[in-house]
């Protein structure tokens, strides 16, 4: 008896190996897919709120103003380089680990998931430290100020470029100096290195319109530790995906 033959039509997709959502997820190049709708948005949005504004200033995420400042230490200016740099900073990551063209839109389905469910344990954490005052948050109190929608697109930026200054760059920053540097050993250095960024971290928080706090300090310190242990573990893409997802949770929440 002849066997059926099954059409190229009706055949199931190939199975993805075991594993491959852990791996594809932390690549650099489905990072910047991931990524890459979230800080147009952004962007979009800054420039939209500066030309309705009566100055035309936009409210810059101060991490982004740092990063736009280094830019003119060397006179390169520019309103979108600091986006730029997000964008070159992973496709270089790309091309020198010579990983694989290949992007999934489900894999970036499952990063927003998951970025929700790590940013949940954060509400825990401020729940614990600020008892009723559950909407303790990773803004500037300045921010309080603006209209809800502005608030919200403030939020999807911080997430990139606070990630972007405080845990790929600090981060790789630190490992330069005390590992490749110092020699100094792996794991412990490690420890250090994801301290100092949070608390870095907490400190880049704190100004004359947020004057220095205990409780909001041990906070700050303990999402930093928190955010650099998920970039280790899981790469850029999904830590900037949690902060932006608190950050905009916490908006919403104080709608409520």
């Amino acid at each position: 008896m002849a066997h059926k033959t099954i059409s190229s039509k009706s055949a199931p997709p190939p199975r993805l190996p075991a594993g491959y959502y852990w791996l594809s997820s932390k690549k650099p190049l489905q990072s910047l897919v991931f990524l890459l709708p979230i800080l147009l948005a952004y962007e979009l949005g800054m420039w939209y709120y500066a030309s309705a504004s009566t100055t035309g200033v936009p409210r810059y995420i101060y991490a982004r103003s740092l990063l736009r400042d280094f830019f003119e230490l060397f006179d390169i200016t520019g309103y979108y380089l600091p986006g730029l740099l997000v964008v070159v900073v992973l496709f270089t990551q790309h091309i020198l680990q010579k990983d694989p063209w290949k992007i999934r839109t489900s894999t970036c389905v499952w990063m927003s998931t998951e970025c929700l469910a790590l940013a949940l344990p954060l509400f825990v954490f401020a729940m614990v430290l600020s008892k009723a005052h559950l909407a303790m948050a990773l803004q500037s109190p300045e921010f309080a100020q603006v209209h809800w929608t502005e608030q919200l697109v403030h939020s999807l930026g911080a997430g990139i470029y606070e990630e972007l200054l405080f845990r790929l760059i600090i981060i790789a920053i630190l490992h330069m100096v005390l590992v490749d540097g110092l020699n100094l050993p792996e794991k412990p250095a490690n420890l250090i290195i994801i301290f100092t960024s949070a608390v870095l971290f907490a400190m880049y928080h704190f100004s004359e319109n947020n004057p220095f706090d205990w409780n909001k300090c041990l906070f700050y310190t303990g999402a930093g530790v928190y955010f650099a242990g998920i970039y280790v573990v899981r790469g850029f893409g999904i830590v900037a995906g949690t902060h932006a997802v608190y950050d905009v949770l916490v908006v919403l929440l104080k709608l409520t």
